[in-house]
């Protein structure tokens, strides 16, 4: 925005005492490379503690009654920066941002793709759950002793494929869900790590989520 800060400045000084107008000018000079270096933070608390440890005034003085010319001159450059004196909101990246299940359940169109998907995610948390159950349980002793032959088990626990367990819809939705050319009519796109990415670069679905379809489709 186009404001010519030498006038304003120089109307701030006018009337003002020797010290006033140098702190004035410190306080300019201060604003000034702010504004060179693309800062938008202009609030009374950034500003004046900057201030402060440049040698120059403090918070308490530019908040003060008798502080109004400090915060002229302070909003004047907020305005030039296109920005205010209220203190910016806090940056949040969503660039490595993962939206939790139950979000991603919502973001899908199809009833069949989210019944399905449902299921897979409430295994998911069973899962989660017993391995956090054995990880408490679990006691590991390490025996050094040599020649010591290792104890095997011939237990073995047939686990049934889940695309024995599912409807040929439902594995049609899932070679749907992965299927690189109806991904880009949706403005999706597969990793090579097996993540669904948005348009944006978002995260849809975590990384291995397209690997982990394939394999229950094999």
């Amino acid at each position: 925005m186009q404001i010519d800060i030498d006038v304003i400045l120089t109307d701030l000084k006018e009337g003002k005492t020797p010290k006033t107008q140098a702190s004035l000018d410190k306080l300019n000079a201060l604003l000034e490379s702010r504004f060179e270096a693309g800062e938008k933070d202009y609030s009374i608390a950034s500003v004046g503690k900057a201030s402060k440890e440049s040698g120059g005034i403090g918070t308490v003085s530019i908040r003060n009654k008798s502080g109004e010319h400090y915060r002229r001159l302070i909003d004047a450059w907020a305005t030039k920066a296109n920005t205010s004196m209220k203190k910016p909101p806090v940056a949040h990246s969503r660039a490595n941002y993962t939206p939790k299940d139950e979000e991603l359940l919502q973001r899908l169109d199809d009833p069949a793709l989210r019944a399905i998907f449902g299921q897979i995610i409430a295994q998911k948390k069973r899962l989660e759950a017993e391995n956090r159950i054995l990880k408490n349980q679990a006691e590991v002793i390490v025996d050094m002793r040599p020649n010591k032959q290792p104890v095997q088990s011939n237990a073995v626990e047939v686990i049934p494929s889940l695309s024995n367990l599912l409807l040929e819809t439902e594995l049609d939705a899932l070679k749907d869900a992965i299927n690189e050319d109806s991904l880009a009519r949706k403005g999706l796109t597969k990793t090579p790590t097996g993540a669904i990415k948005d348009e944006n670069g978002q995260t849809l679905f975590k990384l291995g989520f397209a690997n982990a379809i394939e394999k229950i489709l094999r």
